[in-house]
């Protein structure tokens, strides 16, 4: 029976085998009906599927990179009761890290992760490349926050012991690879503040001084680093638990929210920033090999 049977639920086991699904899931792995398709792709027994560019699957010959299929790992996550800080009488600044909604991110994209890293296991593959990430919090789920992650699953020549995810493209991973570096995994963290301004900040954005000439707001700037620093410090540690020498291709995405808060019958404005960090990590193996590379001239190009 094919994974399409199992998925339409053909085998007049529909219910059980969804049951099953939902166990599997919970678990931390995958359906049945994926975990057969990508089987059967690992094995050859169907055309292969990439997000690979047109270039870089050409490019993929030079290191004898075979691509075998897409692979997808998601979460759904459910955030716990989170409370906000208050202020102190005195009305000093505060910058504090919102742990739940931080770890909420980091362990949704973890799994996230460890499932794409599964689907590319079960096809036999040594590598997933061009890992891009979807993060979203709906409104029509206040509480819960959403990871999707996506890349190519590939076979390498030489093999290797597991499985290595990198969010570089297939050409920027064959160009890494020439240079005598190898990606060893890809490193995320996420990190959530909570910023409570002081009186000066306070009077600058509300009520008629804040028409005054132009003042950095001090304590939004030092929260905003606050919040950077923990996020790359985090990605960081992550690097040198994988024994890495460095760290490529990564992005810094940040969000800032507000807050408006009555407190002492007085009104202010708190932020929330939210800063998400991404790369891959790479160490070094050996010599450098030129990349013999010749033009491709496109029609009616210049």
């Amino acid at each position: 029976m094919g994974f399409l049977d199992r998925l339409t639920g053909a085998d007049d086991g529909g219910d059980a085998q969804r049951e099953a699904d939902i166990a599997r899931v919970e678990a931390g792995g995958i359906p049945l009906a994926a975990e057969q398709r990508l089987r059967e792709l690992g094995a050859g027994e169907a055309a292969f599927t990439s997000e690979l560019s047109v270039a870089g699957f050409a490019l993929s010959r030079l290191d004898s990179v075979r691509p075998v299929c897409q692979v997808m790992g998601s979460s759904v996550y459910k955030v716990g009761w989170q409370n906000f800080p208050w202020s102190s009488w005195g009305g000093d600044s505060t910058a504090t890290e919102l742990r739940q909604l931080t770890d909420a991110w980091n362990d949704a994209r973890a799994r996230a992760l460890a499932r794409l890293q599964h689907e590319a296991e079960l096809a036999g593959c040594h590598a997933v490349i061009g890992v891009t990430f979807e993060q979203n919090a709906h409104d029509f789920l206040s509480d819960e926050i959403e990871i999707v992650v996506r890349g190519t699953a590939v076979v390498l020549p030489e093999g290797g012991e597991r499985t290595v995810l990198s969010d570089l493209s297939l050409a920027d991973y064959t160009l890494l690879r020439r240079a005598g570096y190898a990606p060893v995994g890809v490193v995320t963290a996420s990190s959530v503040w909570y910023i409570i301004p002081g009186w000066q900040t306070r009077r600058l954005t509300r009520g008629w001084q804040r028409y005054q000439p132009n003042q950095e707001l001090r304590d939004f700037t030092q929260g905003l680093y606050s919040a950077r620093e923990m996020a790359i410090g985090r990605a960081t540690s992550d690097a040198t638990r994988l024994r890495a020498h460095g760290m490529v291709g990564m992005t810094v995405d940040e969000h800032v929210g507000h807050r408006e808060v009555e407190q002492n019958n007085q009104s202010r404005i708190d932020l929330i920033v939210t800063f998400h960090v991404i790369g891959t990590a790479i160490v070094e193996l050996g010599e450098h090999r030129p990349l013999d590379v010749r033009a491709i001239v496109r029609q009616g190009g210049s």
